[in-house]
């Protein structure tokens, strides 16, 4: 009997189950609780799994994550570089061989968190294991001539072709998408940048409402916090010639830079101060510690127009930001009256600040009060929700249409009830070379066929 009039006659059951594999990006390996995409991945899956039961994320780790320790998630463990270029540089083409290998997973959908990476990991899923899926991504960092303006050896060119395989690739800003592709015109033909235009997108990120203080710090410490990378996009220098400058006006506070290698940032900072013992170097392992210390800081300082999480994690905290005035400021800090545009400006705020309570509680309730309105995750998962379904969108389409093998198949996984894909492949004598996915989609959209996860591991059910 033809099985055709049942395909896509009925809708997907909630038991069937996506597999996402994860590229991952992470900079900070002696401190994962604080790296940017442990923070990102984390409270996406938690929100996701708050909407939605039908996704299992495949997660390579330099070592076990807590903040991963989710049911619909499964760690591989896997040695990397600390040093962020070196980490972007590696590829471990025998640790991505075997979580590849379609003998013993399929996946579904490829979220790249890495796109210098996304080319290598793409050309072994699909040469080595027949594996094309849809790729989406996230670009935590690109390497332009803001981030690297020698560019003498740069991965930025690695940057854009691993983009250009992707279904949707999400920013934090649209400056950053702009800059990005007004520099690509310098190298890529009109043609590639339309492409890259309909790839790049902004994509907010949020911040975990279980962390939004509900009332702003009433007893504070004198400190204006830099909880950024002290380089020059986050408005490192100009933050230095400020501070010298509120320090010739007022000696009463100290400066908290929770991300400065004291060693490396001593050299910079003494040829503006020859006194250094205002400043606290150095951020804590423990996210919440670094919390409750933010929380108490008098203000913060965000310099340039591109988003930063850590300025969120202020916002959430209910600490008034210093920020510069861009295009695109407003949404991150709503109706703070501290905007600026020059150093005079920044160091009248920053005075007011220190020195008007009221003032200063004021604009921390602004702060408190965006934070939950705009920036909280249950609402920012959105834009990566709407990435994942158009992904999963393309592979649903792709269906094994009637043939004498597709029959054996459905009539093996009805018999047994429950089988892996392992056992799928040696009954049917399929190698690694054959491609499954049509089939695979095929079980999921007849009645009473799914895919689902038993022990962290995918089977194919027959349960009528």
């Amino acid at each position: 009997m033809s099985l055709d009039k049942f395909i896509n006659k009925q809708p997907l059951g909630k038991e069937n189950i996506y597999q996402i594999l994860v590229i991952p990006n992470i900079t900070r390996q002696r401190e994962l609780s604080k790296d940017s995409y442990v923070l990102v991945m984390s409270n996406v899956i938690k929100e996701l799994n708050k909407k939605r039961k039908d996704l299992f994320f495949h997660m390579p780790m330099p070592s076990h994550c807590k903040e991963f320790d989710f049911p619909n998630v499964k760690q591989y463990i896997f040695t990397t570089p600390t040093f962020p270029n070196s980490m972007r540089s590696h590829y471990d083409f025998y640790f991505w061989k075997t979580i590849l290998d379609a003998r013993d997973m399929e996946i579904d959908l490829v979220f790249s968190h890495l796109p210098e990476q996304t080319t290598n990991v793409m050309n072994n899923m699909i040469n080595l294991y027949s594996q094309d899926v849809p790729v989406i991504g996230y670009s935590h960092w690109i390497e332009n001539k803001e981030n690297n303006p020698s560019m003498k050896v740069s991965f930025y060119h690695y940057n854009i072709t691993g983009m250009l395989l992707m279904k949707a690739c999400g920013f934090n800003t649209q400056t950053q998408i702009d800059d990005t592709l007004a520099e690509a015109g310098n190298y890529y033909n009109e043609r590639v940048i339309e492409k890259l235009k309909g790839i790049m997108r902004p994509v907010y990120l949020g911040f975990e409402d279980n962390k939004i203080r509900k009332e702003v710090s009433t007893t504070t410490f004198p400190y204006i916090v830099f909880n950024h990378r002290t380089h020059n996009y986050r408005g490192w220098d100009k933050f230095l010639q400020i501070i010298k400058k509120l320090r010739d006006k007022r000696k009463d506070f100290k400066i908290w830079l929770t991300m400065a290698d004291s060693t490396t940032s001593k050299t910079k900072l003494k040829s503006y101060f020859d006194d250094l013992s205002f400043i606290d170097f150095g951020g804590l392992p423990d996210r919440q510690d670094y919390l409750d210390k933010l929380h108490r800081c008098v203000a913060g300082f965000h310099g340039g127009n591109r988003w930063a999480m850590s300025s969120q994690d202020g916002l959430g905290q209910g600490v008034p930001y210093v920020y510069q005035i861009g295009s695109e400021t407003k949404e991150l800090f709503g109706d703070l009256n501290t905007g600026f545009n020059t150093v005079d400006e920044t160091v009248k705020h920053f005075d007011e600040l220190l020195s008007i309570k009221k003032f200063r509680h004021a604009q921390a309730k602004l702060a408190l009060k965006h934070c939950k309105k705009v920036h909280s995750w249950k609402n920012r998962v959105d834009g990566f929700e709407t990435m994942i379904n158009e992904g999963l969108d393309i592979i649903k389409k792709d269906i094994m249409g009637e043939t004498k093998s597709r029959d054996k198949l459905l009539k093996f996984i009805k018999d047994n009830k429950k089988v892996t894909i392992g056992q799928i492949r040696n009954y049917m004598g399929w190698g690694k070379s054959i491609a499954f996915r049509k089939y695979r989609n095929l079980i999921r959209s007849l009645p009473h066929y799914y895919t689902t996860m038993d022990d962290k591991k995918e089977h194919y059910i027959y349960n009528k």
